[in-house]
């Protein structure tokens, strides 16, 4: 994987397929290398993701407070219905900034 190289440049992990207890340790793995080589600012690609549980939304959570740490934020980009409703149930749409693609969610860093 490669991001940019200007640290406040969103860094873009696309997910596919199914984030749950089997999938959600990759993710976090890819999240934590993210924020070791200094990318605070995640947007999570989801638009060929087709569920979601709370294994992921647990990852969700870590990736946003480690994000927050380091003066960061994660942006979702493409949540699908399941996904959407899975954060609106938990409150969880009320913190996480959502776009409907990456370009949107990559405009600016200041929101």
């Amino acid at each position: 994987m490669t991001w940019p190289s200007d640290p406040r440049a969103w860094a873009v992990l696309t997910l596919a397929g199914e984030i749950d207890l089997a999938e959600s340790p990759a993710v976090r793995e890819a999240v934590d290398e993210l924020i070791a080589a200094d990318r605070a600012h995640l947007v999570w690609d989801l638009q060929a993701v087709t569920f979601m549980d709370s294994a992921g939304l647990g990852v969700l959570v870590h990736a946003m407070r480690a994000a927050e740490a380091r003066h960061g934020g994660v942006r979702l980009a493409g949540a699908g219905e399941q996904v959407q409703r899975l954060l609106e149930l938990t409150g969880l749409a009320a913190v996480v900034e959502m776009f409907p693609d990456v370009i949107s969610a990559t405009g600016s860093v200041d929101g």
